[in-house]
């Protein structure tokens, strides 16, 4: 993310008046929920001005709200990127209920110092986010401000955790100087932290060593004097590094998260047999990892899988979850067996890319034993949250003996709540409707969603498009409290079964 804008003016008039203020410097930053600490999901966005009469030693500011709902308070605050600090001024009403302004004020050379450092943000606070939802460090235009999330699923191989953490960095391209921290969450047992060279997928060496927060355990830094030369910041600029945080449970690295800025999207994603269509029972899986990048289109993926040594082929197909579908793209094998990747320069059109966005591409790694596929994995956003589930006879209440069976396939938007669901059957060519009910394994519950049936295979449901869930509903999905349930002629009340488990 890019500082909007910082102009610098050192002219004066002739006879300048003392007391009108003239604006030496002037910055116009955007405020947004990523540079919050920690991070708030938000699409809102603020901007403020901020301008410094060096003669007078008096700085003035305002704040435009226009576009944020539920505003309660904004200030402008005393820390750094990726810290909190006190409250040093507070933004009041105008005439304009969209504008908060803060009048010519004085500034000590304490002050002073500390605004030219980037030791200000400014923080708007809001009915929903009352600790802050919008947040925009004041920094000059050549300052590049980059923010990242840090999880298990970027890790090389991936890591099943529940730490996370996020990233906050400044990068100054004239002095060269790097400022980056880390707060890491539910990461007690970490032991060390560094910038490491390597884009998406691939393990490289140590970089910058971070130095642990004498006062907050869980924050990591880099020294004071971090600097880089110009080719290792067009790198970082370029999505070629990452921090990593190992833990005394994971020595090569519990969280990870690649250093990236605004014009990228990043996606990582499981492979396994659970996701092929149907599901193919294998002890083969894999990780993958894809960097898009929003200005060209241009398609960076890796995969790194175990299992599949004797792989044929791999490739990103067109398909939705639940769905075969042909492919896009040929993948290429890399040094070892394991690895495969999109070509250099892979790009993808608009309409292509949307649909990738959406979730509507998967990859597809193809063995001897299986021809049509071993390992698949559908390439999601952190938008988005996949769950597949077996559906059988067994898990009906009570028990039904049948040799009927299924595959269900759900894609969570998790910032709509909306759900794609599919269950692909056999031995239920009779089915005479399908839903989605309420309740947990071992118990009956009501319908929640009617699902519809393919019309092109009988043995296929799924939901109707754009089906939403309710806030209640949404909770329950997580806890396990819902399942599909397949009726039939023979078992009215429902033949084969499936819950749907996070």
């Amino acid at each position: 993310m890019l500082v909007m804008g910082c102009s610098i003016d050192f002219s004066s008039d002739d006879d300048p008046e003392m007391d009108e203020f003239m604006p030496s410097v002037s910055y116009k930053i955007e405020l947004t929920g990523q540079q919050e600490v920690p991070m708030v999901e938000t699409d809102s966005v603020a901007y403020a001005t901020i301008e410094y009469d060096a003669n007078l030693m008096k700085f003035r500011a305002w704040l435009d709200v226009s576009s944020v709902d539920g505003y309660t308070a904004a200030h402008i605050h005393q820390g750094h990127i990726g810290m909190n600090g006190d409250v040093a001024f507070a933004f009041a009403p105008s005439s304009d209920p969209d504008i908060y302004k803060i009048e010519e004020t004085m500034l000590d050379t304490n002050a002073v110092e500390a605004m030219f450092d980037g030791a200000w943000y400014v923080n708007l606070h809001t009915s929903e986010h009352p600790m802050g939802e919008l947040r925009g460090q004041i920094l000059s235009d050549n300052h590049s401000i980059i923010t990242f999330k840090l999880s298990g699923s970027q890790e090389v191989p991936a890591v099943d955790t529940q730490a996370m953490g996020y990233g906050y960095a400044s990068y100054d391209s004239v002095s060269g100087y790097l400022n980056l921290k880390v707060m890491t969450m539910d990461l007690a047992s970490a032991s060390a932290s560094h910038i490491h060279t390597g884009r998406i997928g691939e393990n490289g060496g140590v970089l910058v060593g971070l130095v642990q927060s004498t006062t907050d355990t869980s924050m990591w830094m880099t020294p004071d004097d971090t600097m880089l030369d110009a080719v290792t910041a067009a790198e970082l600029m370029a999505g070629g590094h990452y921090v990593n945080v190992h833990s005394t449970n994971h020595a090569g690295g519990e969280i990870r998260g690649q250093i990236l800025m605004d014009n990228y999207k990043l996606a990582t994603f499981a492979l396994d047999g659970e996701q092929e269509v149907p599901a193919v029972d294998t002890s083969a899986m894999g990780s993958g990892y894809a960097l898009i990048n929003l200005d060209n289109n241009h398609l960076e993926l890796k995969l790194v899988a175990s299992g599949v040594d004797d792989a044929s082929a791999a490739h990103i197909h067109t398909g939705r979850v639940g769905m075969n579908g042909g492919a896009a793209v040929s993948l290429i094998q890399g040094t070892s067996a394991n690895i495969w990747m999109t070509p250099d320069n892979t790009m993808l059109d608009n309409d292509t890319l949307a649909a990738l966005m959406s979730g509507g591409h998967y990859v597809n790694i193809h063995t001897p034993a299986n021809a049509s596929g071993e390992i698949r994995g559908q390439i999601l956003t952190s938008d988005f949250s996949l769950l597949t589930f077996g559906i059988d006879g067994v898990q009906e209440v009570p028990a039904v003996t049948t040799s009927a069976m299924g595959d269900g396939y759900a894609l969570v938007n998790m910032k709509d709540m909306s759900i794609e669901l599919r269950a692909v059957t056999t031995g239920v060519s009779d089915a005479t409707m399908a839903h989605i009910h309420s309740g947990t394994a071992g118990s009956n519950g009501g319908v929640v969603v009617a699902l519809e049936q393919s019309s092109d295979d009988m043995n296929v449901w799924m939901t109707p498009g754009n089906s939403m869930l309710d806030q209640a509903n949404f909770e329950a999905l997580w806890q396990g409290g819902h399942y599909v349930n397949i009726h039939t002629p023979a078992n009215a009340s429902g033949e084969i079964r499936g819950q749907i488990l996070p």
